[in-house]
């Protein structure tokens, strides 16, 4: 894996820090440090195997001959509806393969950006639960939602199952990482996170703008050489590294503009931080759909992103949520990143994509994924309907996954606390009774 890879996560950081106070600051990265490190030892335990436990039954690689076990709701020997993988674990069958070895290095970063993003943003919550929540993320939540999309699971067959375009389309994680990350977040914000509705008549101030400056880069670089870097690469239709690089770079740009025409309308002033987090917004918002659509509709769509982007900033604070917590703002991004793709994809790329349409599609030999309006080929409404469905399956995976246990576990705690509570006095009644 290219090292500039690990410009990724320093940027996630980077951009998250800019907005806080040094103290604000510290305990995020205390907070973020260890629902990373919980998320990386769950997924070297048990997270490998259930996101790529079947994938020996569709790559022939003998690195992965020991990938052979899946659940699922069908009997075909190469399933169409997996839902989870079986084999694996503990890194038994593949601890002798560089092929595995690469595939665990490489998916293991895109675990540490979704758990830096949720430990960041618990705020109100201690690095004990931020662990938790992370190892939980790491272990079972991001690995079945790997699975779905990346390890030939239900999520990626919907083109063959239910002729929904290509099926879900997500070569960058927009999907499997930020927006069901930012589903796992809201999922522990709402029922217990510190909420404080804000009604700033001013931009915050940005304590750290030269950091969040570079970030952005970090993030968008760091990205890119790992998309670069895929070891599935082989087994997906090529995509072209430099339309790649281009079209992202300017969702990011055409965003920073939208929200500098936004808040210098609206306060006279352009604020770096909202730029900043622009930009990272428009990074996320535009990966997925890059490699499928040309210049300009990346250019508008990142114009457009950055023209929402302070609209919703200003709704998670009125909601009451700390600077911390806007980390579900790239939860968000993740989900427009996932619909950009049905939105924008003109055909140019991805042929045979999830296995569908490898000679014709739609009765057009050499189409890619393509999505509505088509941008002059024919348009398909089931591509912007797979990537709706990958988008709420996804984000509402997250938000249950975590919010249903947290609440459990809630709800156990002050049951729990209460009946200690009242023991001593229940004792002191029937002695004194005595």
């Amino acid at each position: 894996m290219d090292g500039l890879a690990w410009g990724w996560p320093l940027g996630i950081m980077g951009v998250l820090w800019a907005g806080m106070t040094e103290e604000e600051a510290r305990r995020a990265l205390t907070r973020g440090l260890s629902a990373g490190a919980a998320a990386l030892l769950m997924w070297s335990l048990v997270g490998f195997g259930f996101a790529y436990g079947g994938l020996g039954l569709w790559m022939e690689e003998p690195g992965f001959a020991a990938l052979r076990r899946v659940y699922t709701l069908g009997a075909d020997p190469q399933p169409l509806w997996s839902l989870v993988g079986l084999s694996g674990f503990l890194l038994q069958g593949v601890e002798g393969s560089p092929e595995a070895a690469t595939l665990w290095a490489h998916a293991a970063l895109g675990v540490l950006c979704a758990a830096l993003l949720l430990g960041v943003g618990m705020e109100g919550f201690s690095p004990r639960i931020a662990a938790a929540a992370g190892a939980w993320l790491g272990g079972f939540l991001l690995p079945l939602g790997i699975h779905w999309v990346w390890g030939n699971g239900w999520l990626s067959r919907l083109g063959l199952t239910l002729n929904l375009g290509h099926g879900v389309v997500d070569p960058a994680g927009v999907g499997v990482l930020f927006a069901l990350a930012g589903g796992a977040l809201l999922g522990l914000l709402l029922p217990g996170g510190r909420r404080v509705p804000q009604s700033e008549s001013s931009f915050p101030p940005v304590h750290l703008p030269l950091l969040g400056g570079w970030a952005c880069l970090w993030l968008g670089g760091g990205w890119l050489a790992w998309l670069r870097a895929d070891p599935l690469a082989a087994a997906r239709p090529a995509l072209e590294g430099a339309l790649l690089a281009r079209n992202a770079a300017l969702a990011a740009m055409g965003a920073a503009f939208g929200a500098g025409l936004y808040t210098a309308f609206v306060a006279r002033e352009v604020d770096p931080l909202m730029l900043i987090r622009a930009v990272a917004v428009g990074w996320i918002a535009g990966m997925a759909a890059a490699p499928f659509t040309g210049p300009w509709q990346a250019t508008g769509w990142g114009i457009l992103v950055g023209l929402a982007t302070p609209g919703i900033v200003y709704l998670l604070r009125r909601e009451g949520m700390a600077v911390q917590s806007l980390a579900l703002l790239y939860g968000v991004a993740g989900i427009l990143g996932l619909l950009a793709v049905g939105v924008l994809a003109d055909g140019r790329a991805g042929v045979g994509w999830n296995e569908v349409g490898k000679s014709a599609f739609m009765g057009h030999p050499g189409l890619g994924v393509v999505g509505v309006p088509g941008w002059g080929q024919p348009a398909d409404p089931g591509q912007l309907t797979a990537q709706a469905v990958g988008a709420l399956v996804l984000s509402l995976w997250g938000f249950l996954g975590t919010g249903g246990p947290a609440a459990l576990l809630r709800w156990g705690w002050r049951r729990w606390t209460l009946r200690r509570g009242r023991l001593p006095a229940s004792e002191e009644t029937s002695e004194s009774s005595g």
